[in-house]
């Protein structure tokens, strides 16, 4: 089996859970070399917010589950964020069953349309905000509460395109991580880096040693998220 892994698996299938931005990025270049790799092996995925993807992975539904956690909080598959929290709001899982593999740091941007100026949080307290997913928009309203005030999230989608449509036509302000705009950037917003906001994206599976299929996509996706943002989303500043 080991030798497989180098020259090619015989066959085989592994299944993934991803978040949409991470399937808009690193995931398919991880699943082509992946094919290219092991031809024999079927690989499936689908799209899934953490909170989803983690149920799909406990109930034995996939084999891999992508997740992300923003400082101080857990992902929705119980991997620590970046103070330490150890596991999520929901049902109580158990945690020692499940392994939780880093795959990369993505900074954190405030969104605005082009020309506007202002590059903190409260610079456009006063604006309409753009709310994302529910767990980005649970993010948003504690760094704008750490900033000193409440958000007025006039709009909400977990849609990265239609939230820089939003912000473009001047209808509010946003934050979005660096995966959504490396993914897709409209040319009328601008992004300022938000610092403290590093979100992290982990690979969880089961804590026994995987399969031969699950490793060898573990391998493609360390591969694949580590060259993420080698070509940074334009005019991107820290």
């Amino acid at each position: 089996e080991e030798l497989a892994l180098h020259t090619g698996l015989r066959a085989g299938r592994v299944r993934l859970a991803a978040f949409p931005s991470a399937l808009g990025t690193f995931v398919p270049q991880a699943a082509a070399a992946f094919a290219a790799d092991h031809p024999a092996v079927e690989l499936r995925f689908t799209a899934a917010e953490p909170p989803d993807a983690a149920r799909l992975l406990r109930a034995g539904e996939v084999e891999v589950a992508l997740g992300f956690s923003y400082p101080g909080r857990p992902d929705a598959t119980g991997a620590p964020g970046a103070a330490g929290a150890s596991r999520p709001a929901g049902p109580p899982a158990d945690d020692d069953s499940l392994r939780h593999e880093p795959l990369l740091t993505e900074p954190t941007y405030l969104v605005t349309p082009a020309g506007l100026t202002g590059d903190t949080l409260r610079d456009h307290a006063d604006r309409p905000w753009i709310g994302g997913c529910e767990r980005c928009r649970t993010n948003l309203v504690r760094a704008c509460a750490d900033a000193g005030f409440t958000p007025d999230l006039a709009y909400t989608t977990d849609d990265y395109v239609a939230v820089q449509a939003l912000v473009a036509v001047g209808l509010g302000v946003t934050t979005l991580p660096g995966l959504a705009l490396a993914a897709h950037r409209h040319p009328g917003v601008r992004t300022v880096r938000l610092p403290g906001q590093d979100r992290h994206v982990t690979a969880t599976l089961y804590a026994t040693p995987p399969d031969p299929p699950t490793a060898a996509l573990l391998t493609h996706l360390r591969a694949a998220a580590g060259a993420a943002f080698d070509v940074p989303a334009a005019d991107t500043r820290s």
